[in-house]
C-alpha cells in the first residue's frame, strides 16, 4: 500500500453499495443511522425530512490508505461535506460483507469532542467495547455544528480472515429548523485485507538502537529506560501512545500493531513512525549483548544488537540546550523558570541558581528503586533510588531531596537538588548509582 497517501472515495464508486440514512439530532444521531444494511432510513426514524442522495458528490470521504486495509493497524478517516448549509452532523459504521446486519468490523476512535461511539442499544460504547447483545458501533457527531468536517480512526480487524469490509456513512446539511430542510448525502468504501497483512517488512538502521537521546544516547540499556530504534518502514503510522493504549496502568506492547521484543520480551511501545520507534526497555533482559526486534503488518526487522545493562543513567539535556558548543543541563527551579545563565536562550526565562536553591532535573535509565516499580507501569508511589546514588556539581557534592521516579509518569526519574556551595561559572554535572555515572560534558551555570 502507498502510505500517508490520501485517497478519494470517489474513485471506488463501482464497488459502493448505498443503503441510506439521516439528520442533525440536538445531539448525536441515533443508531442505526449509518446507511448500512438493516438500519433505518431518515424517514423511519423521523429524525429529518427532506432529500437523499446516493453515492453524493457532496460527501468526500478521505482515508490514509488505498483500496486495502491493513488488519489491526488504525488509519484517520475525514468526513467532509461539500453541500452549503447551516448545520452538519454525521454517523459511519464498519461492517463485516460476511454479515452486514451484526458482523462489527473493528472500532472506531474519536479524535476530540466533535464526535462520539454509540452501540446498537442506543448507549455510549463501554471501556471494553460493545457487549454481545448490541455487537455494532457507531461513530457520530456530538452536537449539529457549523463545521462541515469531522475526524475520526478506525482500527480494522486483527486478522485477514475477517474478510472485506464495508464502511458506511451518511451526513446530513440542514437549514433547519429540523426536521425540515436537510440533506442526506450517503455514500460507503469497501476494503479488502492486504495480502500478508500488508506493509513492508522493517529495516532498522545498524547503530540505530540507543537510549533515548535527550537524556545521552548511551548504547547501553536498561529496564525501564527509554530506547530510540531508527529505521526505515517501521510503522505505517506516526503517533504516541494516549491513555486509551493503557491498561490499568500499563503500558501498551502493541501500538498500532507496531510491537519491539528486547531480549525476547515485549517492550512497551511510546512512539512510531515511519522512521523511528522508540519503547520503554522492559525487565529482566540480560546483562550482556541483547537483541532488538522490531515487529509490524510486514514482518519482522533483523535483529540489532545493544547492550544490556542494571542500569544506564542520563539525564535531560536536550539539542535545544547546546549553545555555543556546549551542553547544558535542563533544570528548574520551582516556579517552573529554567536555571542557567540569563539569557542563554532567546525567548526562554532563566535565572541563575546560587547556593541554597532548589531545583529539579529529570533523568532514565537510573534502575532499581525501593518499592520497585514495574518497567511500563504508571507510578503511583513514592519511591526511592537509595543510598548508593550521588549527585556531583562541580567540586562539590549536593543534597538530593528526593531521588525517584516521578509520580504519574512511566520510567521518568526526578531529582530534587539543593544548590551545594560552588564558585560561579559553568559546572559539570553528574549523577551515579551503584556507581555507574550519567553523561559527561553535561553543564549547569552557577552564581555565588
Amino acid at each position: 500500500m502507498n502510505r500517508n497517501k490520501w485517497i478519494l472515495s470517489g474513485k471506488f464508486a463501482a464497488v459502493l453499495s448505498v443503503p441510506f440514512v439521516l439528520w442533525a439530532y440536538n445531539s448525536g444521531a441515533p443508531q442505526r443511522s449509518s446507511g448500512a444494511p438493516g438500519d433505518q432510513t431518515c424517514i423511519q426514524s423521523g429524525c429529518h425530512v427532506g432529500t437523499r442522495t446516493n453515492d453524493s458528490p457532496n460527501l468526500d470521504i478521505l482515508w490514509e490508505g488505498g483500496s486495502n486495509y491493513q488488519p489491526g493497524i488504525r488509519q484517520k478517516f475525514t468526513v467532509r461535506i461539500t453541500d452549503a448549509a447551516r448545520r452538519y452532523g454525521f454517523q459511519a459504521s464498519a461492517r463485516l460483507d460476511s454479515n452486514t446486519i451484526s458482523g462489527q468490523a473493528g472500532s472506531f476512535r474519536p479524535l476530540g469532542t466533535a464526535t462520539y461511539v454509540i452501540c446498537d442499544n442506543g448507549q455510549d460504547r463501554p471501556p471494553l467495547g460493545c457487549p454481545a447483545s448490541a455487537p455494532v458501533e457507531f461513530i457520530t457527531h456530538s452536537t449539529p455544528t457549523t463545521s462541515n468536517t469531522f475526524e475520526f480512526e478506525w482500527t480494522p480487524p486483527a486478522s485477514q480472515a475477517a474478510g472485506p469490509v464495508t464502511i458506511y456513512f451518511a451526513a446530513n446539511a440542514s437549514n433547519g429548523p429540523a426536521p425540515g430542510g436537510a440533506k442526506v448525502h450517503l455514500k460507503s468504501i469497501r476494503l479488502q485485507p492486504g495480502a500478508g497483512g500488508g506493509g513492508i517488512r522493517p529495516t532498522i538502521s545498524q547503530g540505530g538502537v540507543v537510549q533515548v537521546g535527550n537524556f545521552g544516547a548511551g548504547t547501553r540499556v536498561s529496564p525501564g529506560t527509554y530506547m530510540e530504534i531508527f529505521g526505515r518502514d517501521l510503522s505505517l503510522t506516526t503517533r504516541s501512545w494516549s491513555g486509551g493504549d493503557f491498561n490499568s496502568g500499563v503500558a501498551p506492547t502493541n501500538l498500532d500493531n507496531v510491537q519491539v521484543i528486547v531480549d525476547g520480551k515485549a517492550a512497551f511501545v511510546n512512539f512510531i513512525s515511519p522512521t523511528q520507534v522508540n519503547v520503554v526497555v522492559p525487565d529482566a533482559i540480560a546483562e550482556a549483548p541483547i537483541q532488538v526486534v522490531v515487529r509490524n503488518a510486514g514482518g519482522s526487522s533483523d535483529p540489532i544488537t545493544v547492550t544490556g545493562a542494571k542500569r544506564s543513567p542520563g539525564i535531560l539535556a536536550t539539542p535545544g540546550f547546546n549553545v555555543g558548543g556546549r551542553q547544558y543541563v535542563v533544570a528548574q527551579f520551582a516556579d517552573g523558570t529554567f536555571a542557567g545563565r540569563v539569557g542563554l536562550i532567546n525567548g526562554v526565562t532563566f535565572r541563575t541558581p546560587r547556593p541554597g536553591d532548589r531545583l529539579v532535573i529529570y533523568g532514565v535509565g537510573f534502575g532499581a528503586t525501593t518499592p520497585a516499580v514495574a518497567a511500563g507501569t504508571i507510578v503511583t508511589q513514592s519511591t526511592d533510588l537509595g543510598s548508593s546514588y550521588r549527585v556531583q556539581i562541580g567540586s562539590a557534592a549536593a543534597v538530593a531531596e528526593f531521588k525517584g521516579l516521578s509520580p504519574n509518569f512511566v520510567g521518568l526519574y526526578q531529582f530534587n537538588i539543593v544548590m551545594p556551595n560552588v564558585q560561579a561559572g559553568d559546572q559539570e554535572i553528574t549523577m551515579e548509582v551503584d556507581g555507574v555515572r550519567t553523561q559527561s560534558g553535561v553543564f549547569l551555570t552557577t552564581a555565588n
